[in-house]
Parts: C-alpha cells; structure tokens; sequence
C-alpha cells in the first residue's frame, strides 16, 4: 500500500539528509586526500634530505598522517575527540624526540573543523586542547628545538622570556586562531541561516496576508453583489409595474457584470501576483451608492471638504469599508430607514478623509461576523482607524485614512 502523505514526506527529508551526508563525506574525503599530500611532500623531501630520524621515528610520522587524514574525515561528526586524539599522538611525539614532521600542520584543519562544527562546550575543549598542544610544542622546541639553556644551567629571566616568546606563543596563536576562525564562520553561517528563515517566513506572511486580502476583497464583492441581487430579485417577484421589473433586471445585471468583472481580477491575482489590483475606488462610490439605491434602500451622501489623494491602499480600503457597509445596511438593517453616509474630506496639517456610515437596525446585532473584522483589518493595514458599534439605535462605522503614511486621523 502507498505510504501516508506525511510518510512521504519524512522519507523524502530523509533520502536528502542521507544525499546531504554523502557529499559531506565526500567532500571530507579530497580534503582529507589533499592535506595529506600537501603535508606529506616536504615531509617526504625531509626525510631523504635531512635523514635525521630513526625508522621509527618515520613509522610513528606515518601513524600521525594517517591519524590526521582519520580527524579530518570525522571533523564534522567527532572534532572534539578528533583533536583529543592527535593531542595524545602530539604527547607521544614530544615523548620519543621525535623530529618535527610537517604532516602535524594538518592539525589546523582539525582545530578549525572544532570550531566550525562544535557546539559551545566543544569549542572551548578544543581551544583548551589548543594550549595544551602549544604547551607541548614549547616543549618540543626547548628540548629539540635548541631554544634551551644548556643542561646543568639555570634558565635566567631572558631565556624564560625568549622560551615563551618563541616557543610558546607562536603555536599559541596559530592553534588558537584556527579555533576561533571556524568559530566565526559558524557565527557567519548561523547567522545567514537565521537572516535566509527570516526571509522565508517574512515572505510566507506576506503570502498569507495577500490571501487574507484576497479573501476580505471576494467576501465583499461577492457579499454586495449578491444583496443586490436578492433584493433586487424580490422586488421584481411582487411588483406588477413591468417597468419596475424590467429595471430590477437591468440592476441585476448590471451588479453581476461588475461582481463578475471584480471576481475575475481577484481570481487572476491568484494565478500571478502581478495581477492588477480590482478597480475599487472612492471616485466610485457615487456609483456604488446608485446600485444601493436601485435596490429599494435610500442612501443619502453628504460631501465635505475638497478632494483629498489618498494613498492607493488607503482609497481601496475606503472604498470596500463603504461597501461593506452598505451591504449590512441592506442585508441587517432597518430598510425602511434612510441610510446617512458623510465623506468628510480635510486638509490642513493632516490631510485625510473620514468616513462616518450609519442606519437604523432592525434587531440588536450579534456577534461580528467576517465583513466587521475585515473592516478593522482593511482600515490598520491601509494605516487608518475603524470604528463599528451601536449608538441609540444606530449602528455606525467609521473610518478614517491619513492622506500621508505615518500620520493618523482621530476619529
């Protein structure tokens, strides 16, 4: 039987962590190939040049090259342990004065790969295990190095200074440095991480509050529309004027060719997100009046103030607000009543326009369904202020839209 979609998917995010693993070793693997060649060429040349070590001595160089090649394999999984490991080799060398084999500068991919790929307590054990190894470099550098006072002879305060300036802080710094770099890198790489699941997360909410607008724009058109067209479509059942009825047709029509045109474009924002926005603006809200009113609803508009531009969310969310609300004046209040609807329009220091609908109820409200919340969001998105409530019997909303970003209206 077909696994479960979740199945599916677990063994898919799992067939790309194994595809994940797998170019991570090996990618490990030509790292660990080309240190061991880069290391081990001068090695080889000093060991035919120079000959100054016991068969020994090159089998126990052999073992380190090997041991480093292993660390550097397991650098992403174990560098802790990796580092722990060549630490002991590193005390077993300085052990047998052995020479100095140029295979143990492979350490510093070790010591990065700590700091890369540990986690906090990891990183200060292998910077610990950096000391601790610069330690037994000053130990091998005083003892076979030559930096040394002669055997029987104390050490006075400038052969310790020179001992700790040249035989310690050197390898200090240089194992130190390497820790601390793969710890910046992973600083970097965390912190890339974090700014690439910002983003992501920034544009999956913007996805859902284009949905969400997407949403608020088909509940009204389709909400409006169809209030029109109900009530049109009863009031052409009982009147006996064809006339009537022939305009209550035209009406409907009309409404549906508007709803359809609207639903099209909501409909195309869908598909492409370039789509043009539905063409909902105040300089149609004489229009959208006029269909109210063919509905048997009489709506009556007072203008104040000259024309005011508002921002082209503003104007949308304007807009769809009034028709919302009209709608509910159709659909929940009293029809019998005269709806009041006052575009206020000011200037001055703060410019802007406020929108202040009211009608008689028929019955006290419920709770606010998905038209009164869209309200409120329409009016904070579009960075206005909306109010909806009952006063002495009416209920009112208003709304009230800076003609400027950043600058609010009291309502």
């Amino acid at each position: 039987m077909p696994a479960p979609g979740g199945d599916a998917a677990d063994a898919a995010a799992a067939e790309e962590l194994r595809r994940q693993d797998r170019r991570a070793l090996r990618a490990d693997g030509i790292l660990a190939a080309v240190t061991t060649v880069l290391t081990g060429i001068p090695t080889a040349i000093m060991w035919v040049l120079l000959a100054n070590g016991t068969a020994f001595h090159w089998a126990f160089c052999a073992l380190v090259a090997a041991a480093i090649a292993g660390a550097v394999l397991v650098r992403r999984t174990h560098p802790v342990l990796a580092l722990l490991a060549l630490t002991g080799l590193a005390a077993i060398h300085v052990a047998i004065a052995a020479p100095m084999f140029p295979v143990w500068f492979g350490v510093l991919v070790v010591l990065y790969s700590a700091g890369r790929f540990a986690r906090w307590p990891g990183r200060l054990g292998a910077l610990g295990l950096a000391l601790v190894a610069s330690l037994l470099a000053a130990i091998w550098l005083a003892t076979e190095g030559g930096l040394a006072v002669g055997p029987g002879t104390l050490p006075t305060v400038p052969d310790i200074l020179r001992l700790v300036a040249f035989a310690w802080i050197p390898p200090m710094m240089l194992f130190s440095i390497a820790v601390l770099v793969g710890w910046g890198v992973a600083a970097v790489a965390r912190s890339e991480a974090a700014s690439k699941e910002a983003l992501v997360s920034t544009r999956r909410a913007d996805e859902q509050e284009e949905r969400a607008a997407l949403a608020r724009d088909m509940h009204d058109v389709v909400a409006h529309s169809l209030a029109v067209v109900i009530a049109q479509a009863n009031g052409a059942r009982y009147t006996p004027d064809p006339e009537a009825k022939d305009r209550s047709l035209e009406v409907i029509a009309g409404t549906a060719k508007q709803a359809l045109g609207d639903v099209r474009l909501l409909l195309g924002q869908l598909r492409h997100s370039q789509a043009a926005d539905p063409v909902a603006s105040l300089e149609g809200a004489p229009a959208l009046i006029a269909r109210i009113r063919a509905s048997g609803l009489d709506v009556r508009l007072v203008e104040l103030g000259a024309a005011v531009p508002l921002p082209r969310t503003a104007d949308i969310a304007a807009y769809r607000i009034l028709q919302e609300a009209l709608t509910n004046a159709l659909r929940h209040g009293d029809t019998s009543q005269p709806v009041h609807v006052r575009l206020q329009r000011e200037g001055g220091p703060q410019p802007g326009i406020v929108l202040d609908v009211h009608n008689r109820l028929r019955a006290h409200p419920g709770v606010a369904g998905h038209g009164v919340r869209g309200m409120h969001e329409r009016a904070r998105l579009a960075g206005g202020d909306a109010w909806t409530g009952v006063e002495d019997g009416w209920f009112r909303v208003r709304a009230a839209f800076p003609a400027s970003a950043g600058r609010r209206l009291g309502r």
